[in-house]
């Protein structure tokens, strides 16, 4: 039998918490973020770059052989209080761990995973400090 988390006991994806979109410049792709968006950056790695838009947190990642720029190139990261769990859940369910889990150069837990379809979920699990 298939493991679900969709018993109502255990509320897997809580909400949104982050959109990450892919691109080859992501200097280039911030700047016009915060030209055109008006968007405020709130972390830079030399991986990654953090911006706000409005209230919501987006993520530029450098385009890689898993991301690309384009249609399909963003991922939404659902906020998760078991990431393992998860994981597990949709490898139990006919998808499969994509990416991570990681710890975060910003101390969050990450992981994308594939549902069976080929869409990528995001999941982020929080830990206290």
């Amino acid at each position: 039998m298939p493991l679900s988390l969709s018993t109502g006991m255990i509320r897997v994806l809580e909400r949104i918490r982050e959109v990450t979109y892919f691109a080859p410049d992501i200097d280039a792709y911030g700047a016009w973020l915060t030209r055109v968006l008006g968007a405020r950056e709130v972390l830079r790695y030399p991986d990654f770059v953090q911006l706000m838009i409005g209230p919501e947190l987006v993520t530029l990642h450098p385009s890689d052989e898993k991301g690309q720029a384009g249609p399909g190139g963003q991922v939404v990261y659902w906020l998760v209080s078991d990431i393992a769990t998860v994981v597990t859940c949709f490898e139990h369910n006919g998808g499969r761990r994509f990416r991570g889990p990681v710890t975060g150069v910003d101390g969050p837990r990450v992981a994308q995973v594939q549902d069976p379809w080929g869409n990528v979920w995001g999941l982020v699990e929080e830990r206290a400090t």
